[in-house]
């Protein structure tokens, strides 16, 4: 292949899709990293020949002119999907499309295109995989909060370029919506919803910004500070979006009922747990958790199947709570009958 044809589809790969665009500087410079030393009227007859032939489209209102894709593009000029990566995105479709808003969706619509008309094609059994996958949630199953597409980008954006953001946002205990400046560090999906972990100039430590929350979004183009020791994993594991109690984990150790709790033992509850068989009925299970809210409700959730061995504190809260919940059901119970009485 001569090196003007690797040039067009080296550029061709530089070009994003609608609305987001970029100039012949931006292409010039970025061809130049890849060793093509070209100038921007070089560049421009190039995408204006291309424009023949693939969906380009130009905005000609300010110079540079910006490039793009258009939004409705096929992925022609790409390989053609093998099967396992059709599968991917139809899984990939399945999961994301109660998650993100329909305009974050689009953006991806090409590429569900395209695995669908790979799986459809000549027949293939498996153009039916669409009718037999379903992708449902744990829980009540309630509405998710619907995220301001805005918002999405501007996040998702700030985090791949390393940059600050500007979001309007409203936490549950602030009086009315302030505009915040946010150093992003991660994003965690946590059905139903989805979290910006960061810090916000001006106030300490690590923060969880619901993003539905979120009205308004703005890149700023500034280093994001991220400590250089910040780690999404250890902090997940930290027990931090369990709503710490405390900073200080929590050794636990259960005595549980087969089979309701076997599920314990093909999904751990911690990195460090350990399983002992104690007989056909039972077994005991040892692990480091978090001191988090969530933990209280599901060891309250879980009081008819399991015993807690240790630690005593923990084991004496969890009763309380369900004495008190024992209480409460009680008392409905005989204001009822007196009220029928």
């Amino acid at each position: 292949m001569s090196s003007t044809a690797i040039r067009y589809l080296t550029m061709l790969r530089m070009v994003p899709r609608y609305p987001k665009s970029i100039t012949t500087t931006e292409l010039a410079q970025r061809l130049e990293e890849h060793d093509f030393s070209v100038t921007m009227r070089s560049i421009q007859r190039d995408l204006e020949k291309l424009s023949t032939d693939f969906p380009l489209m130009v905005d000609e209102s300010a110079r540079p002119f910006r490039w793009s894709f258009d939004r409705e593009a096929s992925m022609d000029i790409i390989p053609a999907l093998d099967l396992p990566a059709a599968l991917t995105f139809e899984l990939a479709k399945a999961y994301l499309t109660p998650m993100l808003p329909p305009r974050a969706l689009s953006h991806l619509e090409p590429h569900f295109n395209e695995a669908h008309r790979a799986l459809s094609r000549d027949r293939n059994p498996l153009g039916q995989w669409p009718n037999r996958v379903r992708v449902i949630n744990r829980g009540l199953g309630g509405r998710r909060p619907d995220i301001d597409a805005d918002v999405l980008e501007t996040v998702t954006e700030a985090l791949l370029r390393e940059y600050q953001c500007k979001l309007t946002y409203q936490a549950r205990s602030w009086p009315e919506p302030e505009e915040i400046r946010v150093h992003p560090y991660g994003l965690i999906f946590r059905d139903p919803n989805v979290y910006l972990i960061g810090t916000i100039e001006g106030r300490e430590g690590v923060r969880q910004l619901v993003l539905h929350r979120a009205t308004t979004g703005e890149i700023v183009e500034e280093p994001v500070d991220r400590p250089d020791d910040f780690d999404l994993d250890l902090y997940i594991h930290s027990g931090a979006m369990g709503i710490l109690k405390s900073d200080k984990p929590v050794f636990l150790k259960l005595r549980c009922d087969k089979p309701a709790l076997n599920h314990l033992i093909e999904s751990p509850l911690g990195l460090d747990q350990l399983v002992t068989e104690d007989d056909d009925q039972t077994f005991e299970l040892s692990v480091t958790v978090g001191d988090t809210q969530d933990l209280r409700w599901w060891l309250t959730a879980q009081a008819v199947h399991c015993d807690i061995l240790e630690p005593n504190w923990l084991r004496e809260e969890i009763t309380k709570t369900l004495v008190e919940g024992l209480e409460r059901m009680e008392g409905l119970s005989d204001r009822r009958l007196r009220k029928q009485g």
